[in-house]
């Protein structure tokens, strides 16, 4: 194994090199080998390898594709795609490098609240509809050209609900376009999904807690309208977000049964839990009261059901034993830049937003972490 080791460690830079120009599963591979592989514990290599080497499989397939293309039209197309992966490439490489070994975290992902506006009124959600303005298209442009000055390359839109926002006559549409002109490499979108899904994103978050009975204890009687609109839209990327508080902690189990069964067209649930964001409210669930909820979900990923959350983001949370105000990731709402969220610093201690233990776990080189994201970035 220690030779096997240090001949992928050698190999990394140079297939680096090679692969960068052909499309996102190489830059994955050669991220990969370069940066991972090396610093793992040697029982994890052979999950490594084996999950390198289907990216191989599926890389071949897809340049034999490529290779018969005779449109001109198309090959441009082909060449801008591969200029851009580069560039997100190198982006990577250097950060990686800052990130993982020399750990220094640095600018990341970016959100922006377009509004506070609301379309439902969920228990226990205390940032929508506050009557504070929304922001308009020139703070919203700003906004994103400072963050990308500064580092930032993934970027999110969020709310109260993202798709109401409108500044004379520019929509989310407008900024997410916006957004991929600037160049980020990445623009998700947030949303209930009442109001459709917005198809030029690369990946929309629709908010779900439960099958009806139990969904409708925190967002109403919507449960259907919201399916049939995941199940019909023409995004080709949707994720689930399951906020557990009280009412709907008893849901999990049979939401994601239901998911798995009934083939939902999403890439999975990423399970959060409920931030008391003005004071512990009757949602509110202690560390203690956390802890079997989180042995759940470990023990679904184990059955192999559809949990986006990776293992070691979960005992993160169980643990306690994570950074907050994680300076990878920052916010802007119409009031001005916050990190990691718009809480108050008294609120970290019972944070329940798994995807900063996503973060962090994968800033200490955890593989469940590190591999987990590949499936939402």
């Amino acid at each position: 194994m220690g030779h096997w080791h240090n001949f992928l460690a050698a190999m990394g830079p140079l297939l680096l090199a090679i692969l960068c120009f052909q499309n996102l599963l190489a830059a994955k591979l050669s991220f990969h080998l370069t940066f991972i592989l090396p610093f793992l514990p040697a029982d994890s290599w052979q999950k490594a390898a084996k999950l390198c080497f289907q990216h191989v499989a599926k890389l071949w397939v897809k340049l034999q594709k490529l290779r018969y293309f005779p449109d001109g039209e198309v090959r441009e197309h082909i060449r801008k795609h591969q200029r851009s992966l580069c560039r997100r490439l190198c982006f990577y490489t250097t950060f990686a490098w800052r990130f993982l070994v020399l750990h220094h975290p640095e600018p990341l992902i970016y959100g922006i609240a377009l509004t506070d506006r609301c379309n439902l009124a969920c228990r226990g959600c205390h940032v929508s509809n506050t009557g504070r303005p929304d922001m308009s298209w020139n703070q919203v442009v700003t906004a994103m050209q400072d963050a990308w000055s500064r580092g930032f390359r993934e970027l999110y839109f969020s709310g109260g609900e993202p798709m109401l926002w409108r500044d004379a006559k520019y929509t989310l549409v407008d900024a997410i376009l916006e957004a991929k002109q600037i160049g980020f490499f990445h623009v998700h979108v947030y949303t209930n999904g009442l109001l459709g899904l917005e198809p030029s994103a690369d990946l929309v978050w629709v908010s779900m807690d439960g099958l009806p009975g139990i969904f409708d204890r925190r967002r109403g009687d919507n449960f259907h309208q919201v399916e049939r609109i995941v199940r019909t839209g023409s995004t080709s990327k949707v994720a689930i977000i399951y906020v557990i508080d009280r009412n709907t902690a008893e849901g999990i189990m049979p939401f994601l049964q239901w998911v798995h069964e009934t083939k939902f067209p999403v890439i999975g649930v990423m399970f959060y839990f409920h931030t008391p964001y003005y004071g512990r409210d009757e949602l509110f669930l202690t560390a203690e009261e956390r802890a079997p909820i989180i042995d759940c979900l470990l023990g679904c990923i184990q059955a192999g059901l559809p949990v986006i959350n990776s293992r070691a983001g979960l005992l993160a949370l169980k643990s306690g034993d994570w950074p907050r105000r994680f300076p990878v990731a920052s916010v802007m709402d119409v009031d001005g830049e916050s990190i990691c969220c718009r809480a108050s610093d008294e609120v970290c201690a019972d944070c329940g937003y798994t995807a900063c233990t996503e973060l962090t776990e994968s800033y200490r080189l955890k593989l469940s972490a590190l591999f987990g994201m590949r499936r939402y970035w």
